[in-house]
Formats: C-alpha cells, structure tokens, sequence
C-alpha cells in the first residue's frame, strides 16, 4: 500500500469537527456527576484521537494508556496481546475509554472486562469509528463515525505500523 493510492475517507476537518462535538457531549454526560473523569488511551491507533479529544473535554482530566495489540498487517489475529496496562488507580473513578475503531470488539471487550474488575464509579466508551460490518455487541456510548467494512489507515489508524500519521482516514480500493 502506498500513500499515494489512498483515497480520503474522513477528512481532516469533518475529524475535528466531530471529535469537538463528542468533546461537548461528554461533558454534558459527567456534568452533574462529576468534574474530573480518568481517560484511557488504547494505544498506539487511538493516539490522535485522545489528544484531541481531551482537549475538548471541559473537565479535569487524568491521563492514563494501554497498549495492547491483536493485529498483524490488515488482519487480526485473534489473540490480544497486553504491551502495557494503566498506570492510575481507576477504583470508585468516572472512567472513559478511548478506542480508534471498534471493528470485531475483542480487543476493546477484553480491555472493558479487564476495567470492571477494579469496580470504577463508572465506564464509558468513546470511539472514533465503528464498523458496521460485524455484530459486536459492544455498547459505544459516545461514537464518532460509523463506516462499512473497509480496512482504513490514517489518524493514528495503521498498516503495519505505516500510515498513523496522516490527517485523514483513509483506505485503499
């Protein structure tokens, strides 16, 4: 794959139009129960995302990562892989969870499952995109794009580790 034959997706400004909004609505959603929320960064694809979705957050807002992998090229794997977990205490704490793509779950079900053993106040998920093509039973509270089955690269999205750095999603026909 090269960059030169991908084709834009999302672009740049419907991205940060969007994450703004989902900024707004998770501040209304925490607005009468708390002031401070810890997000979780699911590293390394969602990168681009949480940055700027923090940012649009009008709360405190403790930082924290995992780093966990289930994909090789543009396949999973099956098997989830655990490179680094949270480094914040997360009990009795207003959690949110920030996924790039939500694609077949396993990655982001096994992390939530993972989360709810340290019993926090509350755990929410925020995902940049979702695809329809699979029923994942996952309950995406705040979502910014659904797509179709479509591999796709680009703000902080990979294919082997190439591609995180454009400022678009995009994918290849």
């Amino acid at each position: 794959m090269k960059r030169e034959e991908l084709k834009v997706l999302i672009d740049r400004e419907t991205i940060q139009k969007r994450v703004a909004e989902m900024g707004r609505e998770i501040g209304e959603y925490y607005a009468d129960k708390t002031d401070s929320i810890v997000a979780i960064c699911v590293l390394k694809g969602s990168i681009h995302f949480f940055s700027e979705l923090v940012l649009n957050i009008p709360l405190n807002v403790m930082y924290s990562f995992v780093h966990v992998s289930s994909y090789v090229g543009s396949s999973s794997t099956g098997r989830i892989r655990v490179n680094s977990w949270i480094d914040v205490p997360v009990s009795n704490e207003y959690v949110l969870l920030v996924e790039d793509i939500v694609d077949t779950g396993n990655t982001i079900r096994y992390i939530m499952k993972y989360l709810q053993r340290y019993k926090p106040k509350d755990l929410k998920l925020a995902a940049l995109i979702e695809k329809k093509a699979h029923d994942h039973g996952i309950n995406i509270d705040f979502l910014g794009f659904q797509i179709e089955d479509r591999f796709v690269v680009g703000y902080g999205l990979d294919y082997d580790g190439r591609f995180r750095n454009l400022p678009f999603v995009g994918y290849k026909e």
